[in-house]
């Protein structure tokens, strides 16, 4: 029994003697390390110095990401974030997405008859109650979902873009929006209609408060389907970025519904061609709806219990807008520079047309339009002088009935797109594509996703043709703004 304790002995004393080296090694790093920051940091306090000293060992172990404090600190000072690599791959097993984004009849047709059983969930399926819940967790949550998985290039880390999130109902479909645009240089401005469910209201506000670089707008409207409140949504969006005083490029306003078909280092490229040049539709002539604009609007409520009222055309008519400015239709969606959102904030002429707008049916259909196209505006963006219905539109892709083709439905007269829709979209030349329906179809949308996944994990596989983006009408190509 003796020599066998022996044995044992000898064996662990060889076992450490054999391992010396790289302990030796290990302890030597250590030491360095311990001295490299206690040589720069001489004039610290004893505190400082331990928690660097814990961050940096911290930061040795490929399984730790960084925390949102330290991002935050990196974002005042202008540092540079680690690339946190993504892998391209697979990411949906009930449909072949690589095959139906080629357009492949059969797979698309098995994808949709797969929809169409009983019983048929989709991959993520995530309640406002479980949002509230796993938002407490932030760590975890933002593992679980994909938040670490950015790659930034110098170009991103310079040029961060604002975006307003609009959503009533879908938290799930506004946080995967939101998810495909995030990198910790963007900043999001999460508008709730005040009219949602509690537990929408509470949904949101847990996944903003996950984020340094995300919130909930300060001043949250009623939003009235084709009422003066939907644009002012946009504004209180705009005035909290402006408040935040970041150094964000442009501002980007989008629905829940809508999904982008570029990457964010692919959507930084096109702006920086833009130069601080707008993105926003123009219509004129017949396309304006005139008697949208010609009488006044009024909202009534109907019961006493209604919380939102409905707009009413009157037999008044409108006097004419300030300024002496021409009324040109558009969408309530578009590309502003940082230089146009601060004009607007604080221009009297766009303040003045802003009140107008309050008695105008849909006016987030003219009000970015009509400031952008009447020259004597002189509006910060506006580099295009020729007619407003040749300028291309390249913020976002709708398909309308009647004009465009669709493979999913139309809801009042807009796509809906769905898994046969899909090989066409995505070689739009636009940034963004108009709507997406969770509960219609969600492989549409969970395929879309896994492409720009993985387009944004291998770029080279997919270049982006930019030569079209440098020869558009109404970029600035004159010295940089």
């Amino acid at each position: 029994m003796f020599a066998t304790d022996e044995l044992h002995t000898w064996s662990e004393m060889r076992w450490t003697w054999s391992r010396l080296p790289t302990l030796a090694v290990v302890l030597l790093a250590c030491v360095v390390l311990r001295m490299s920051i206690r040589l720069s940091t001489d004039h610290q306090p004893a505190s400082m110095l331990n928690q660097r000293w814990f961050e940096s060992l911290r930061h040795l172990s490929a399984n730790t990401t960084r925390t949102d404090q330290q991002t935050a600190k990196d974002i005042e000072n202008g540092r540079k974030f680690p690339k946190v690599l993504r892998t391209a791959g697979r990411r949906v097993f009930e449909d072949n997405c690589e095959a139906v984004l080629r357009g492949d009849l059969e797979e698309i047709t098995r994808g949709r008859e797969l929809m169409e059983k009983n019983g048929f969930v989709r991959g993520s399926n995530i309640s406002e109650t479980s949002y509230t819940k796993l938002t407490m967790d932030c760590d975890k949550f933002k593992d679980d979902q994909g938040y670490r998985g950015y790659i930034l290039s110098a170009e991103e880390e310079k040029f961060p873009v604002a975006y307003s999130i609009l959503l009533y109902k879908e938290v799930e479909q506004a946080e995967r929006l939101m998810r495909a645009l995030y990198t910790p240089r963007n900043v999001f401005c999460l508008h709730v209609d005040m009219d949602a469910r509690p537990e929408v209201h509470q949904a949101v506000q847990g996944i903003a408060d996950c984020f340094p670089n995300v919130f909930v707008v300060s001043r949250k409207e009623y939003v009235v389907y084709a009422g003066f409140t939907r644009l002012q949504a946009d504004i209180n969006c705009m005035q909290d970025f402006m408040q935040w005083n970041k150094d964000w490029q442009y501002f980007i306003n989008v629905p829940s519904q809508q999904f982008p078909i570029k990457t964010n280092k692919e959507i930084v490229q096109i702006l920086q061609i833009y130069n601080g040049s707008n993105d926003i539709e123009g219509l004129t002539g017949n396309r304006r709806l005139e008697h949208r604009f010609k009488f006044r609007y009024i909202y009534k409520r109907v019961t006493k219990n209604q919380i939102k009222p409905n707009i009413y055309k009157t037999n008044y008519q409108l006097v004419d807008p300030p300024s002496n400015v021409t009324i040109v239709k558009g969408s309530a969606y578009g590309v502003f520079s940082r230089a146009f959102v601060e004009w607007m904030l604080h221009s009297k002429a766009a303040r003045e047309l802003l009140e107008w707008m309050r008695d105008v049916h849909c006016p987030d259909e003219y009000y970015w339009a009509t400031l952008q196209y009447n020259q004597n505006l002189q509006a910060p963006g506006s580099h295009y002088s020729g007619r407003p219905d040749d300028k291309p539109w390249l913020a976002v892709h709708a398909a309308w009935g009647g004009v465009d083709p669709c493979k999913g439905k139309y809801v009042r007269g807009v796509c809906v797109f769905g898994l046969g829709d899909l090989a066409a979209v995505v070689h739009k030349t636009h940034l963004f594509v108009n709507k997406f329906y969770l509960e219609y179809q969600p492989l549409a949308l969970e395929c879309l996703e896994e492409w720009l996944h993985n387009r944004t994990a291998e770029p080279a596989h997919q270049p982006l043709n930019l030569t079209y983006y440098r020869k558009l009408p109404f970029i600035n190509t004159g010295r940089a703004s």
